[in-house]
């Protein structure tokens, strides 16, 4: 008697994967900037600041930013990605160290996904006019069709004396990458 065969044994003709190749877009953002100040206190009509995680740890100031959006290359309106309901903080964490915060919705409601691999997000800690630090946040990508929330927080010596001028963040105006959603 003859044995069936199944299609394990026989075979199937499968098309060869095929590759498709990303077109990466270039974006640029707009720089934003907050004033630094306490953190706000306790209400029901508000939820309570995402950052910093670990309050107790030492003297705070905290800010917000509504939204930093990166548009595509050759337009003024048309966001690839972005975030918003953007929060920062600096906090004195030990003698010397700082510990800048930030926590975030990304934004994948929009034209593109971001990609943080090779441009990442820039922010600064200014007293007054005076950069006392920068930092780069190679963020996760910004996925198609989520908004995610995202947290960045790192650890920075300096003076103890500089903290007390520390009066505002700045994420930095700079170039992006994204590739179409699909």
């Amino acid at each position: 008697m003859r044995e069936t065969c199944s299609a394990s044994k026989q075979g199937r003709w499968r098309a060869a994967p095929v590759e498709r190749e990303v077109v990466l877009g270039t974006c640029y953002s707009y720089p934003q900037f907050c004033s630094l100040g306490p953190l706000p206190p306790r209400t029901p009509a508000r939820p309570d600041p995402q950052v910093p995680r670990g309050s107790a740890l030492g003297r705070c100031a905290h800010g917000k930013i509504g939204a930093f959006y990166f548009y595509m290359e050759g337009s003024s309106d048309d966001a690839a990605f972005g975030f918003c309901d953007i929060e920062v903080s600096v906090q004195h964490v030990g003698e010397g160290k700082v510990r800048l915060e930030l926590y975030c919705i990304a934004d994948g409601y929009q034209s593109e996904r971001g990609i943080g691999r090779r441009h990442p997000l820039k922010l600064a800690i200014l007293a007054k006019d005076k950069v006392l630090a920068t930092v780069d946040w190679h963020f996760p990508d910004v996925i198609c069709g989520h908004a995610d929330p995202m947290h960045f927080a790192t650890d920075l010596a300096r003076a103890d004396d500089l903290f007390a001028g520390i009066d505002r963040i700045e994420l930095v105006g700079t170039t992006g990458e994204s590739e179409p959603c699909g």
